[in-house]
């Protein structure tokens, strides 16, 4: 048996750390990679809406110090509360949540048909109560406590 020489130590070590240095490479260039597919999903309109947040919130979670997807994660998840919110009909909460998507990602025309369907559901019922109110003064604009629309 020959016994193993300094220089052979030295040769396997060097091709250890090369070994170690190019899988570490290949692992971070893999996620940086999954981080940016995601990321890009996140704008596919053909994707539900949930599973556009959900890579967003993916790419803003593997890269959080990259601010395009820390941001796309605030949109989506916005966006996804605002139509929630929609939804269940309180329609101030919604344009709430909407305007703070829409103000970090203006010109998204699906978000903003969204936001303006929140606006069109608050305009619709809060001219109606104002209508309906007008219609119940008395005489000099008086209402008692039954005719107040709530």
């Amino acid at each position: 048996m020959s016994a193993e020489t300094p220089a052979d130590r030295r040769t396997s070590n060097r091709i250890l750390g090369l070994v170690v240095a190019v899988v570490l490479a290949l692992l971070v260039g893999a996620w940086l990679l999954v981080a940016a597919v995601s990321y890009q999903r996140s704008f596919s309109a053909e994707i539900p809406l949930v599973q556009r947040a959900d890579f967003a919130q993916a790419a803003g979670t593997m890269e959080p110090w990259n601010r395009q997807y820390t941001t796309r994660a605030l949109v989506m998840e916005q966006w996804q509360r605002g139509a929630a919110l929609l939804a269940d009909g309180d329609y101030n909460g919604a344009i709430a949540a909407l305007d703070i998507a829409y103000r970090n990602d203006i010109g998204d025309e699906q978000l903003l048909a969204l936001y303006h369907k929140a606006q069109d559901t608050q305009a619709l019922a809060t001219n109606r109560k104002a209508h309906l109110q007008h219609g119940h003064e008395g005489p000099g604009g008086t209402l008692t406590e039954q005719q107040i629309e709530r």
